[in-house]
This record gives C-alpha cells, sequence and structure tokens, in this order.
C-alpha cells in the first residue's frame, strides 16, 4: 500500500489508512516496502510485523513466514548479483543513508537470531528423544531386573520352606525315638547333639551386626543365633571365652563369639589360649530334653476358658520345661481364650503350636522360663 507515488506522501497516506482500518476493521493485512510502516508496530500495540523469508544465496523466497520480524529490501544485493556494477551499488548504499542500513543491520540480527534459535530448537527435540529411547530402554532393564529377583526370591522361598521340612522331619524322628522309652542322660546327650547337627545344617548363620563391644554376665538374657534361642547366662565366659547358658531345662557351654544380646550387639571376642591335645567341648545336661509326657500334658477339651485359665495357671508354676495343651478345635473360642491367657503371662516366653504328630493346630506348646 503507498505504492505508486512519492514515498514520503505515500508512506504518510499508508499509516493513516492502518491507523483508520485498525479503528473500523476486525482484521487488516497489508504489504509495504517502506520503512516508516515497519516502525508502526512499536508506536501502536494494534500492529504486528511479520515478512516472508528470502534466501540470498539463490535470490529466491522460501515461503516460510517469519512472525515478529520485520522484511527488509535486498534490491542492492539482487543488483549485485544479477550483475549491476559494483560501483553503481556502492554508490547507491551512501545515497540510501545511514538510517536505513541501520534498520537493515538489526532485522538481519533477528533474523540469524530466528536461525541460530531454531537450531537448538531442533537440537533439544533431538536430545529429548535421545533421553526417551534411553528412558524407554532403561525402564525395560529395570522391570527384566525385578522379574529375575522376583523368581529368585521364589525360588529361595521355595528351598527354605524345604529345608524347614526337612528339618521339622528330622527333629521329630529325634523326639519319637526319645519317647519310645525311658529316656537316659546318653539318649538326652545324644539328641542334643543331633539337634545341634540339625541347626548346623538348616540355620545359616546370621549377618555381621556392626554394633560390638557386649559383656554377658551371669543372669543376663542373651541370644544364641545359630540355634534359635534366648538363653540365661549361668557362668561368666572363662579365659577359653566359653560360657555356660540354660534355655528351657537344658544347659549347654557354648563360646562368647556364639552369643550375642538381646539387642543384636555382638559379645567381646575371647584372647583364645592354645588348647591341650584331646580337648573337646562338652555339652551338659541336668535334666531330659524337651519330651511331651504326661507330666507336662495338659487337656481342657470340653472346659470353659475361665476354668481352663485357672489349670493352665497352675500347670505353669509348676513347670520346669514347655507343656503342651491339648485343647481341640470345636469352634475356636477354647484356643483363643489360651492364646490370650499365654499372651500375658509372665513365665510364659512364646507359644506355638505343636508338631502335627503331636496334634498340630489342636495342641498348643507353651514354652516356660
Amino acid at each position: 500500500m503507498g505504492a505508486g507515488t512519492d514515498p514520503v506522501e505515500g508512506s504518510a497516506l499508508a499509516i493513516s489508512l492502518l491507523q483508520y482500518l485498525a479503528d473500523h476493521a476486525l482484521l487488516t493485512i497489508a504489504t509495504t516496502h517502506f520503512g516508516e510502516l515497519k516502525a508502526l508496530k512499536y508506536q501502536d500495540e494494534r500492529f504486528e510485523n511479520a515478512s516472508v523469508e528470502f534466501d540470498e544465496s539463490t535470490l529466491s523466497p522460501t515461503y516460510r513466514l517469519l512472525w515478529g520480524i520485520p522484511g527488509r529490501s535486498n534490491a542492492l544485493t539482487i543488483a549485485r548479483r544479477l550483475g549491476l556494477k559494483p560501483e553503481v551499488v556502492e554508490s547507491a548504499k551512501t545515497q540510501l543513508g545511514g538510517a536505513t542500513d541501520d534498520v537493515n543491520q538489526v532485522i538481519a540480527g533477528l533474523e540469524a537470531q530466528r536461525r541460530r534459535q531454531e537450531t537448538k530448537a531442533e537440537e533439544a527435540q533431538d536430545l529429548l528423544q535421545q533421553a526417551e529411547r534411553l528412558y524407554k530402554e532403561v525402564s525395560e532393564k529395570a522391570t527384566a531386573l525385578q522379574e529375575r529377583e522376583r523368581a529368585l526370591r521364589v525360588s529361595q522361598e521355595v528351598a527354605v520352606q524345604q529345608a524347614i521340612a526337612q528339618a521339622k522331619g528330622e527333629i521329630a524322628q529325634v523326639i519319637r525315638r526319645l519317647q519310645q522309652g525311658q529316656p537316659t542322660a546318653q539318649d538326652a546327650q545324644s539328641a542334643t547333639k543331633a539337634l545341634s547337627e540339625i541347626a548346623e545344617k538348616f540355620i545359616p548363620e546370621p549377618p555381621p551386626k556392626s554394633k560390638v563391644g557386649f559383656l554377658p554376665k551371669v543372669g543376663d538374657r542373651i541370644r544364641i543365633p545359630k540355634l534359635g534361642q534366648t538363653a540365661e547366662v549361668l557362668t561368666a565366659p572363662d579365659e577359653d571365652g566359653e560360657l555356660t547358658v540354660r534355655f528351657g531345662i537344658m544347659k549347654m557351654t557354648v563360646k562368647r563369639e556364639d552369643v550375642e544380646s538381646l539387642d543384636g550387639q555382638k559379645a567381646e571376642t575371647a584372647v583364645k589360649e592354645p588348647k591341650s591335645r584331646g580337648e573337646a567341648k562338652i555339652i551338659t545336661l541336668t535334666e531330659t530334653p524337651a519330651i511331651r509326657t504326661s507330666q507336662n500334658t495338659v487337656d481342657i477339651r470340653g472346659r470353659r476358658v475361665a476354668d481352663s485359665e485357672i489349670i493352665l495357671d497352675k500347670a505353669i508354676s509348676e513347670a520346669t520345661g514347655p507343656i503342651w495343651i491339648i485343647h481341640g478345635h470345636g469352634t475356636g473360642k477354647l484356643r483363643q481364650g489360651v492364646h490370650a491367657f499365654l499372651h500375658q503371662h509372665p513365665r510364659v516366653s512364646r507359644y506355638e503350636a505343636a508338631e502335627q504328630a503331636d496334634g498340630g493346630t489342636g495342641v498348643t506348646v507353651a514354652y516356660v522360663d
């Protein structure tokens, strides 16, 4: 617009016409080569510049719309490329004046900045796609690793259950052998040795604890991880680092490094003196091991919970080891009452269902300290 007449008058007429259209029309699109119209955007916010990209190397438009960047005249560049004498082009540049040249420089800078931004945007898009690919690969590997870990846990659990079942079976055989006749001290010692071998075979070594420095004293309650038992210290560790402990009705001698406090502290390591040839660890028993007999079995089937508590309290007060409580299955109320009573009794350290051969869930074994 404004073409075909004096550039000064054409620019003034074009500006006035555009302002009128801005007041009365919803949208106006105007093309121009006048530099004054390119500055209109900075005087009136209702206007915006745009241009169509021009490739100076091929002297042809790319038909890409550059929003926010005004177009710049390429007449002198095209004239030089078309063969116009260089001195004529240079003379024309001097005729333009500095203002026009400065405007063209600013526009050229905006165009270059836009190209750099487009390049960076493409690079960022490439990086995003690479990150997405890496994330997908890592997620797939993590999922595969989780599946392998799950399968390993399942196989380990199966192996543990099989080992537990085998250990229970071997322990039950030891108990049945003792129940077949009147147990002697020699039978008890053999049974204790067999149980220790079973524990060594099936119970894994506990993980090392960070806490050290525990010194067992007489009367302390300690834990023996290898046997899975808590015990009372009867004698302090000797010069060989061995101490006598009692759990239930059994006494045995253990090494200081094989015990720990109830909160997980390992005992201080003993400085061992060379043992004389032929010396061996001795396990002593004051009484026979925990075996179910008529004396340590209480039958309360068919009784009320209140009556059963009186009977159990008397049996626990007289017990020197575990007792077997026959309550049967029934509705389960008697068993629940028995368990509640055992849970709060100060002399009962723990209780559990009996072995299947001894009645299973119809019988509860209470361990009395």
